[in-house]
């Protein structure tokens, strides 16, 4: 068993590796997953509307999507999951992403990072928020495309 960041050892919750309880890095780490996660999920909306603009089918995308580089959570589970099928139930708002992306957006300035990224997403989460307060994270991908 490895130490964790905090010297502590790391925890397991099915066969992942999870931070202990109390972990002063954890809500670093929930905004930085939260980040990528919205990245994830508006780049690949609007990739699968290029394509869809194209004529090529959702499902053959995403089944060579997740077989090449361009393979992220948003293209393995989301869409398959909650766009593809419409079920758009994830069961995270898109106002609490808006939140979290901007609380990530805030904490880079306040560190002196690097937020070109994150100051496009977050513009596109509120905007999404803002039209459809309380909705599936995940419907992002019809907002994108005025659907």
């Amino acid at each position: 068993m490895e130490a964790g960041l905090d010297g502590s050892h790391d925890h397991w919750i099915d066969g992942r590796r999870t931070p202990p309880e109390g972990c002063a890095w954890l809500p670093t780490l929930k905004l930085a997953n939260n980040f990528l996660s919205a990245v994830s999920l508006a780049a690949t909306s609007e990739a699968v509307a290029f394509g869809r603009a194209a004529g090529l089918d959702m499902a053959v995308m995403l089944e060579v999507l997740n077989a090449s580089s361009g393979r992220s959570g948003a293209t393995a589970d989301k869409f398959p999951d909650e766009v593809l099928t419409g079920r758009y139930a994830s069961g995270f708002s898109n106002t609490l992403m808006s939140k979290d992306v901007g609380l990530y957006l805030r904490e880079t300035g306040t560190l002196g990072g690097v937020a070109a990224l994150a100051a496009v997403t977050h513009a596109v989460r509120e905007a999404f928020a803002a039209a459809e307060p309380g909705a599936d994270f995940t419907r992002v991908y019809p907002f994108t495309t005025g659907a």
